[in-house]
């Protein structure tokens, strides 16, 4: 596959079979992932695979949490709009205490907003069916039924261009992913509570989790698997100047 293909094409995958992906092919797509460009090639990410008995680890134990409505403590704080998140228009439940912003900047929010109902609307939940949309919202912590994740972490002392760093890499992985014929979703659930992933990898306090990606094989025939999301107009984001 061509990379401009690739970057056209790629599609956020939400419904998986339950199928291994061979440990090689995890080796080929993240050893090209790591030429992702850092700061003074820092190279500040780490990188936890989970595959078998630790991905049920992970699955149950973050489902039991969200499932119980156990308040989410992640490491870097989801900005999820309390307006999207009270109009089921988010698939993030948000307790009544966690410090989200009230609002985000107009565009940013219509395109959130938008994406949220276009994705109901292609799985025909209802805005009034809050049980459809929590069991939509639960899914993501059994990583959609895939039997893989990739988990990005970070030593807590690094800072804002570290993450940025991990970024970059995170687009790697998402496209590899994809030229390799297999699906990925990038994920803030399955960092919502990190205390989980350190106890199932052997980590210390220290280490600190950006994100999850699933990753397998897709099915084809789901509907949820066939969205693709909208870009904001070419001429409303990008201005030149002689």
């Amino acid at each position: 596959m061509e990379l401009l293909e690739a970057v056209l094409s790629r599609t956020s995958k939400r419904d998986f079979m339950d199928k291994p992906v061979p440990k090689e092919l995890i080796v080929q797509i993240l050893s090209a992932s790591l030429r992702a460009p850092s700061w003074a090639n820092s190279q500040p990410w780490e990188i936890a695979v989970s595959t078998g008995k630790t991905s049920e680890f992970i699955k149950n134990s973050l489902y039991e949490l969200a499932k119980n409505n156990t308040p989410i403590n992640p490491d870097y704080p989801f900005s999820i709009s309390r307006r999207l998140a009270n109009a089921n228009l988010s698939s993030t439940p948000i307790n009544s205490d966690y410090p989200v912003p009230n609002t985000w900047p107009e565009k940013q929010e219509a395109n959130m907003f938008e994406t949220g109902k276009h994705r109901f609307e292609q799985l025909g939940i209802g805005r009034e069916d809050a049980e459809k949309r929590r069991e939509f919202a639960l899914a993501n912590y059994k990583f959609f039924n895939s039997q893989t994740a990739i988990f990005i972490y970070l030593e807590e002392s690094l800072g804002v261009w570290s993450i940025l760093d991990c970024g970059m890499l995170i687009q790697n992985i998402l496209l590899a992913v994809h030229d390799s014929g297999l699906g990925a979703c990038p994920q803030a659930y399955l960092v919502a509570y990190p205390d989980i992933l350190r106890q199932a990898f052997g980590l210390p306090a220290n280490k600190k989790f950006i994100l999850g990606i699933s990753i397998g094989y897709y099915k084809t025939d789901s509907k949820i698997n066939d969205i693709k999301t909208f870009r904001n107009d070419f001429e409303d984001i990008v201005k030149f100047y002689d």
